[in-house]
């Protein structure tokens, strides 16, 4: 069981890696939190992405993701 919760949470720790890379966001902090925190950490991190996005382009931009 151990084992399982540090295999989860080392994959958690190199997905946020890479969707803090694709995103723009502090690399080692993300990773750091994956790492600690493991899949609890993603609403966190949407909401971390939605927030920069609103502080780049305004609360009034629409964008289409593809």
């Amino acid at each position: 069981m151990l084992l399982l919760a540090l295999a989860v949470s080392l994959l958690c720790s190199v997905f946020f890696y890479c969707q803090a890379i694709s995103n723009g966001l502090g690399r080692r902090r993300w990773a750091l939190g994956g790492l600690l925190f493991g899949p609890v950490l993603w609403p966190m991190f949407c909401m971390k992405k939605r927030m920069k996005v609103a502080k780049n382009f305004g609360l009034n931009c629409l964008l289409f993701n593809a």
